[in-house]
């Protein structure tokens, strides 16, 4: 999950500008956007630096946060997504979360266990995990 609402608002900046297939994005083109954005949302005038965005970037391409989003730089300068279906709001569930869901569905199944620990600890994994999904939908 970002750090902060700021990095969520560059993460979704930059992911909607690389799934507009008619326009090429530069470096700079993303800035400007994520400028943009967070002067619209937050009032925040201040901006960012085309290093942050990079690391932005370079975190969204990462399994960090589970995006692994596939950017590709062509042309030495443009920036998109490879796939280009692809999007940071469209993340299915991996087989771990399948699994995790599948063993909580199973503790709070059986009216025998009596192990609170056990499902609190796995509840609040789901949970965790839920919320980094619905943060984006």
């Amino acid at each position: 999950m970002p750090a902060n609402k700021n990095a969520l608002i560059r993460y979704k900046t930059i992911n909607n500008c690389l799934r507009n297939k008619y326009r090429k994005w530069t470096l700079n083109d993303l800035v400007d956007a994520c400028c943009d954005a967070l002067y619209d949302m937050e009032g925040i005038r201040k901006g960012v630096c085309a290093r942050t965005v990079q690391m932005d970037i370079q975190i969204m391409r990462s399994d960090k946060l589970g995006y692994n989003a596939p950017i590709e730089v062509y042309d030495k300068i443009y920036y998109r997504y490879s796939d280009p279906d692809y999007s940071i709001t469209d993340m299915p569930l991996t087989e771990d979360d399948c699994k995790l869901l599948k063993y909580a569905v199973e503790l709070l199944d059986n009216k025998d266990n009596t192990d609170v620990d056990d499902i609190k600890k796995v509840l609040s994994k789901v949970k965790n995990r839920l919320s980094a999904l619905l943060n984006f939908v």
